[in-house]
């Protein structure tokens, strides 16, 4: 069983590897044994996501190693310098997450300011278009992509429509580059749900109290809301040997049907 799963020998990238699912998903890829390139803006942040890693497999042959790389994914030309980094530094490329995005404004669409507009789709969407073209080139046979969404791609959220209208673009990305880039690289996304990290927290101006207010509201059938380890497992199983046959999938993980 533990064959299905194991990424020893393959190299990956996460961006928004920093803090919350980023986080969480950059350390699992390594605990499978993969080597990880921690990708955001704040060195602060994916410097401590390294470090942690590292100090956790260090003097044992089990786990991948960790370096990082500071990048802005709205700029293509620093997409490309951090797909290089990794061939450089671990000799290929077999997983990339886009994890990175967000969004901390919440307007009606028609006062949205349009900065605002550009500035998440640039994060949101023209950041997976841009990390495909920097990628691709080096993904070996075998490889694996795995976005990160959000049910706002599905769902309408007023106030949040720029947000929506980048995720859904980024759910068709997906199934258009399942058709374009298999069998060699399958491709597939993560819709996560509500998951409080400290990003949520400042986007819908919540405290740790209003979460489990929250969590009562909603009644999800998990009983609970979700955490950066339930986004990570999945990709996880994503990535590895074990789903094979899956691509092109946009798979809602929010605790409900």
């Amino acid at each position: 069983m533990h064959a299905l799963f194991d990424l020893a020998g393959k190299t990956a990238v996460v961006t928004g590897a920093g803090r919350g699912i980023g986080e969480g998903i950059a350390s699992l890829l390594a605990e499978a044994g993969a080597n990880v390139v921690c990708a955001a803006r704040s060195v602060d942040q994916i410097e401590n996501t390294t470090n942690a890693i590292n100090a956790a497999h260090a003097g044992n042959n089990e786990g991948g190693r960790a370096i990082y790389h500071q990048t802005d994914v709205s700029d293509p030309d620093a997409m490309k310098a951090l797909a290089q980094r990794a061939v450089d530094e671990f000799g290929g490329l077999d997983i990339w997450v886009n994890n990175a995005g967000g969004s901390l404004v919440s307007a009606p669409m028609v006062e949205l300011p349009i900065e605002e507009w550009d500035k998440t789709l640039a994060v949101n969407l023209s950041s997976v278009f841009y990390s495909i073209r920097a990628a691709v080139p080096h993904l070996r046979d075998k490889s694996a992509i795995v976005n990160i969404s959000s049910l706002a791609g599905l769902e309408p959220f007023p106030g949040s429509g720029h947000y929506s209208a980048a995720k859904a673009g980024v759910n068709m990305i997906t199934k258009t580059l399942s058709m374009e880039l298999g069998p060699k690289t399958r491709i597939n996304t993560i819709m996560p749900g509500f998951v409080p990290t400290d990003t949520v927290k400042k986007a819908l101006s919540m405290e740790d109290e209003d979460f489990i207010q929250l969590e009562k509201d909603l009644n999800l059938p998990a009983g609970r809301l979700g955490t950066p380890q339930d986004i990570a497992a999945l990709v996880l199983y994503l990535v590895s040997p074990g789903s094979e046959w899956i691509t092109g999938q946009n798979i809602a993980l929010s605790g409900k049907p």
